[in-house]
């Protein structure tokens, strides 16, 4: 069991325990805390804030940002990206002391979603240097020196970036290739390698590379660490560590713009890396923790960037939507008389609602600073890119022929140039980045896992003698009887009047009912299928869809009671509602399959499929397997 997660190895010892209150992490133990999804109020200074920059923000796009113009030419203009700088905008989470705003998680939330209603691609431009760039990997890790030498350039000059995927790693952060090795003298590292998919890489002045440093273990002050070798001699392992590169660094060539399917105005480069020479002060952090360093500021972008990226460009196309359903009339009705229609618009409206509520939930429990919110982030940014990808699939198909023509087309006619085509394009990256969504799966699927795999390792591994494996099975024993029959007992939900409104508390107890049922599922298929487990996605997929509903109908029906009371909107409360009645059909059917199911059949046909088994569903066309598209020089 120690290799759980077949290739997620190295990723497993790089991550943290928990270190602050986790709601997800006791929901999959089977005793969820309310209380925790309850914290204070955001004072409300602190909120006038926010909106008052958004106002700023608001005039600035509207008077200088042409998103058509960015589409059109592929780049943002610099004098755009120079008027942002001015306003602050790259510098909204750094401290004041520093040359930031000192923007709480929310606030910068707000801004983000405000500029991605305007323009998604300016909006990912700005967020990439102040979610992945240097700032924070500088601010949690970083030392005094580089706070106060790096920090204002970022926040008001100079672009950054970040610097991790390479062309055969993708997810796979792990095994990165390449190096940063310690010159003879102790004075630099030399780094030789490449990186590929690096957003803002082509722009940016400064770089947080992530490399591999050969070292050696030491013990310093009761801790273990690694101390880089020179010229890699004597090295132990290849341990990973963050750098801040300068990108005006002699060996540094950007080979390629990449260019995708969508957000044509983002800068991402494939670049590589020829001894170029980085001074040892620019390490960050301690040697052999880049990985770590860089799951944590990870969390930034997926709790915060991709739920305000996707946020803004939903609302973008709710109006629209609705014009488009009440003008457009076929047959002689308009499409909103249509029942399909009228459904296709009442799932696009629950899941709009859904989405603001946990992302205001999740930027709330961030700018808490207390909460571990690894796993709450992660649910956030998978539930906000695959909810928006349907949400504007839905709305391209409510479109019809004019859902499928680019804007500047459509312009040409005078109809209507509102660009869905263009934001269904684009709105696929936010399944891929920060963490691509089957890969963030099991990542949260480890968490509900966790406890019973620190618990009972050395048992399932098998390890030691008869006598060895008796004495781990009544340590079991002793542990699992009582926690086992605590799952059969309901905990009272807090006496908090969010809680208790006659609304709220049924969807809560349900939760919490359905926490314990899943707490109790996942231990049945950890003694049912033992090792089989590793592999078993399936299964996997299925804790964490399950956790993931929870969580956002507890978000949705403490987001619907605070909607009441502050703003007296009691149609919140229908869309609450039927979020809640569709989870839990999902929940029931994932909390069944996740014992019993029939994915070794699905399964079984494609490996059959990857063995050549029915090569033969290619008959019939020019037939070309991949190699067959690499551009090869004409003889």
């Amino acid at each position: 069991m120690t290799k759980l997660f077949q290739g997620l190895e190295r990723i497993e010892e790089a991550r943290e325990r928990f270190t602050g209150s986790s709601f997800m992490a006791g929901l999959f133990e089977g005793r969820p805390r309310f209380d925790l999804l309850l914290p204070p109020e955001e004072p409300a200074e602190e909120r006038e804030v926010g909106e008052s920059y958004c106002r700023t923000i608001e005039d600035f796009l509207i008077s200088q940002v042409d998103p058509d113009e960015i589409e059109r030419t592929a780049k943002i203009p610099e004098s755009v990206l120079q008027g942002l700088f001015a306003l602050g905008a790259f510098g909204m989470k750094i401290p004041k002391q520093y040359g930031g705003l000192g923007f709480s998680y929310k606030n910068y939330g707000r801004v983000l979603t405000l500029m991605a209603s305007w323009s998604n691609i300016l909006a990912l431009t700005v967020a990439v240097p102040q979610s992945i760039g240097i700032a924070m990997p500088i601010l949690l890790f970083g030392n005094e020196d580089q706070k106060r030498t790096y920090l204002p350039r970022v926040a008001r000059e100079a672009i950054s970036a970040f610097a991790l995927t390479e062309p055969i790693t993708g997810s796979d952060a792990a095994n990165i290739k390449t190096e940063a090795v310690l010159n003879a003298a102790g004075s630099h590292f030399l780094v030789n390698g490449e990186k590929l998919w690096c957003t803002n890489g082509p722009i940016a002045r400064y770089v947080t590379l992530i490399a591999r440093v050969p070292a050696k273990r030491i013990t310093r002050d009761g801790r273990s660490g690694w101390l880089p070798v020179p010229e890699g001699k004597g090295a132990e392992d290849l341990v990973h560590t963050a750098f801040i590169l300068d990108m005006t660094t002699p060996g540094i060539v950007i080979r390629q713009r990449c260019q995708f399917e969508g957000c044509r105005g983002i800068e991402n480069a494939h670049m590589t890396f020829t001894d170029v020479a980085i001074p040892v002060e620019n390490v960050i952090g301690e040697v052999g923790r880049g990985l770590r360093y860089a799951l944590s500021i990870l969390n930034i972008g997926r709790a915060i960037s991709i739920p305000a990226l996707c946020l803004g460009m939903a609302k973008q196309v709710w109006q629209p939507t609705l014009d488009r359903a009440n003008s457009r009339l076929t047959f002689g009705k308009p499409l909103s008389e249509r029942e399909t229609q009228r459904m296709r618009i009442g799932r696009m409206a629950v899941q709009l609602y859904a989405l603001e509520a946990l992302s205001l939930l999740a930027w709330h429990l961030a700018d808490q600073h207390t909460y571990d919110v690894r796993i709450e982030a992660a649910i956030a940014k998978m539930f906000a890119s695959e909810e928006t990808i349907r949400f504007l699939k839905d709305a391209q198909i409510l479109f019809g022929g004019m859902g499928y023509e680019t804007a500047d087309s459509k312009r040409v006619r005078g109809e209507p140039a509102f660009p869905i085509e263009q934001l269904v394009r684009d709105i696929e990256m936010s399944r891929i980045g920060e963490g691509a969504t089957d890969i963030l799966r099991p990542f949260v699927a480890r968490e509900g896992l966790t406890l019973h795999l620190d618990r009972a390792r050395q048992y399932i591994e098998g390890s030691g003698s008869g006598v060895r494996r008796l004495v781990e099975l009544v340590k079991l024993l002793r542990f699992y009887v009582p926690w086992y029959l605590r799952l059969w007992k309901p905990a009272a939900l807090p006496a908090r009047p969010e809680c208790q409104h006659p609304r709220v508390r049924p969807k809560l107890r349900y939760v919490e009912r359905a926490s314990r049922r899943l707490a109790r599922r996942i231990f049945f298929a950890m003694i049912r299928y033992q090792e089989r487990l590793r592999d078993d996605q399936g299964r996997q997929n299925r804790i964490e869809a399950v956790g993931e509903d929870l969580f956002v109908i507890a978000a949705t029906a403490l987001y619907a009671r605070n909607q009441d009371y502050k703003n007296g909107r009691t149609e919140s409360w229908e869309l609450a509602d039927e979020f809640y009645r569709q989870a839990k059909l999902r929940i029931e059917q994932h909390l069944r399959e996740l014992l019993w199911n029939t994915d070794h059949r699905l399964s079984a046909i494609g490996q059959h499929a990857l063995r050549g088994a029915y090569a033969w569903l290619s008959d019939g066309i020019i037939r070309r397997g991949l190699a067959d598209y690499v551009l090869r020089r004409r003889e």
